[in-house]
């Protein structure tokens, strides 16, 4: 059976086309609205966290926010950047913590937050949010990346943790509902 010439190169066209990686639409309706099964997995973990957390693990959450621009007032680049950078420590935390007495509340939220890194990080590929990031989120994204640098996994681990609800709430749906 023969392919008409014209169908044939409609086809190569209609691949080429979606398969170039900025012609696919950066989705964020998914993020929109959050499932309420995540919103319990991510929760749980939060709350298993915290009942074994100490004063130290407070205090290493607001040592890792004290310069965090509020997400909703940045511009969609920046609020993109600041979502992925939060997310990838996100992963890279829950990743790190497979012999851990929490590890059997990890999978979910993690298997949530690499999906959602994923997304992230293709619309960040995007030419309409492939800006560098602005003066404004610049010392934010030096404060954390020195944070990193300075402090304990432990207290790195403490942080993240304690403020996964805030990523869900804030950061990731004012990322998808502004965008």
């Amino acid at each position: 059976m023969e392919i008409p010439i014209r169908l044939a190169a409609m086809m190569v066209l209609l691949v080429t086309v979606t398969a170039h990686p900025h012609r696919r639409h950066c989705h964020t309706s998914r993020y929109r609205s959050l499932s309420p099964s995540d919103i319990r997995a991510v929760r749980l973990l939060h709350n298993e966290h915290e009942k074994s957390s100490t004063n130290d693990g407070i205090k290493c959450q607001k040592r890792m926010f004290r310069q965090k621009p509020s997400v909703c007032e940045l511009k969609a680049s920046d609020r993109l950047i600041l979502t992925l950078e939060r997310v990838t420590l996100a992963v890279d935390v829950l990743t790190n913590m497979s012999e851990s007495p929490l590890s059997e509340f990890i999978s979910q939220p993690l298997e949530f937050f690499r999906s959602l890194e994923d997304d992230l990080k293709h619309c960040r590929k995007s030419p309409l949010n492939s800006d560098p990031p602005s003066q404004q989120l610049m010392p934010w994204l030096n404060h954390l990346k020195h944070f990193r640098e300075k402090v304990s996994s432990q207290c790195v681990q403490d942080a993240v943790l304690l403020s996964l609800i805030q990523l869900l709430i804030e950061d990731v749906m004012c990322w998808a509902n502004k965008e």
